[in-house]
């Protein structure tokens, strides 16, 4: 059920799918542009410098010996590659220092970018928990500007967070498989690995899945929001766990499935609307978890049965009931002008 609701929720608010898809396109062009400022300079050096020319004309050379099959060459030109290799890492060892500044910097661009993604999906957030519990429609700039305090509390938390999770995750993955259990099937060792991974996100998203939705639609601090998920029954946790799980393997698929068959193209449109598939799915989560009352459409609330009234729902009826009636009106009033 609630990855149905989820589901229905998505697609009614899929004109949310493009305001993201221009919010990440901006985001990766700014990044993009920041990584190739740090890097792009010592690639460039590297590929100019006469280490690396000298190499490539080596490779040249051997590769039009291998051909004429001149084996006295062949040798020659193998030291000579050897040499020319070995004077081109001495090159870049001596850039060493202003490598790993690069690569600091990049790894700080990163987070940044997840930092500026985290907060839109903030404002994003916000957006539909409006829609689901008003029906109104908030512009993104709006929902950007009133969350920038709140939104930019949780971002550090949970950019940092999830990075050092992420970490471990892999490197434990690596590890273990690749590693520990080296003895293992090549095959065998991916199949785990991927399984571990997956496991790991959908623990990761379901730990995590309070604490964005209760401070919009709640209110709640940072602190109480980061202590929510203690408040969810025990009896509930794996349904959400479970729901998570389900969800991230049909992500992978349909990115899969779309991006091989479009030469990847549909992953344009895809992973921008699997990211608030995951938003919906967030909130769905939450506010059934909470007991409270939810748009999917504007004809249909969704009322959790083990948590409170149906008062919403009720007055929502009455009031489509009284629109319809209207509507009638006018027709009648319509046709009686047009007899007259």
């Amino acid at each position: 059920m609630l990855f149905k609701n989820a589901l229905k929720l998505f697609m009614e608010n899929f004109k949310n799918v493009y305001k993201l898809l221009l919010y990440m396109t901006i985001v990766a062009i700014i990044s993009f542009s920041l990584y190739s400022a740090l890097l792009l300079p010592h690639v460039v050096q590297i590929w100019e410098s006469g280490e690396m020319q000298t190499l490539i004309s080596n490779v040249k050379e051997l590769v039009f010996a291998v051909f004429q099959g001149e084996s006295a060459t062949i040798n020659a030109m193998q030291e000579e590659i050897n040499l020319s290799l070995h004077a081109l890492l001495n090159f870049i060892a001596s850039k060493t220092w202003k490598i790993i500044l690069s690569v600091i910097g990049c790894g700080f661009v990163y987070l940044l970018t997840r930092f500026v993604d985290s907060l839109g999906y903030f404002s994003f957030g916000q957006i539909l928990g409006d829609k689901m519990e008003t029906y109104g429609d908030t512009p993104l700039h709006s929902a950007y500007v009133k969350n920038l305090g709140r939104g930019s509390a949780y971002a550090v938390v949970y950019v940092l967070g999830v990075f050092v999770y992420d970490i471990i995750v892999v490197a434990a993955c690596y590890f273990l498989f690749f590693y520990l259990l080296s003895f293992l099937n090549i095959f065998i060792s991916f199949f785990l690995s991927v399984t571990a991974i997956v496991v790991a996100n959908a623990l990761k998203l379901t730990l995590t899945s309070t604490w964005m939705p209760s401070m919009t639609a709640d209110g709640y601090t940072l602190k109480q929001a980061l202590s929510s998920w203690k408040n969810v029954q025990k009896k509930l946790r794996g349904g959400v766990f479970s729901t998570y799980l389900v969800s991230i393997y049909m992500i992978i698929v349909v990115n899969v499935i779309f991006g091989l068959s479009t030469f990847g193209s549909a992953l344009i449109l895809t992973l921008p609307a699997s990211f608030f598939f995951l938003i919906c799915l967030q909130y769905v989560n939450y506010y059934t978890l909470t007991g409270k009352k939810y748009f999917i459409n504007y004809e249909q609330i969704v009322t959790n049965e083990l948590h409170g009234d149906e008062s919403l729902a009720v007055e929502h009826i009455a009031h489509l009931a009284e629109g319809q009636f209207t509507e009638e009106v006018e027709k009648a009033e319509r046709a009686e002008n047009i007899e007259k």
